[in-house]
């Protein structure tokens, strides 16, 4: 009889575990920021954005990650309209570019700029 109240007690423990690690990886996935916040903290205003400091090499390396991080909370939230395929490979282009820059690669600022077409995208995903 004590064994079995054992192990119903480690059943339930596991059951427990596995039930908060299940909330725990959904609430990761969970984007950060929506849409509209991540448009205005890494693109407004447009002529001295954070986007555009990365761009043109003036952003220290804080204002780099700042803008990956921004990049990969993008990349979580869905479109408000278009195809969610097409969306996942535009934002994973933006993530890799700001990688690449955060980590210093060779002509990782223009692959950035090639991944950022803004006009193409709000076409795209931008709801009314």
């Amino acid at each position: 009889m004590r064994t079995m109240k054992y192990f119903l007690t480690a059943v339930m423990t596991m059951g427990l575990a596995a039930g908060l690690g299940v909330f725990w990886a959904a609430d990761e996935a969970k984007p950060k920021y929506d849409i509209e916040e991540i448009m205005e903290k890494a693109h407004k205003p447009p002529k001295n954005s954070l986007f555009i400091q990365v761009k043109s090499g003036k952003a220290n390396a804080e204002q780099k990650q700042q803008l990956l991080e921004l990049y990969q909370e993008l990349a979580k939230n869905k479109p408000p309209k278009g195809d969610i395929k097409d969306w996942q490979r535009r934002t994973k282009a933006l993530v890799k570019a700001a990688k690449d820059v955060v980590d210093g690669k060779e002509g990782a600022t223009q692959e950035l700029a090639r991944a950022a077409q803004c006009g193409a995208c709000h076409k795209a995903h931008k709801g009314d």
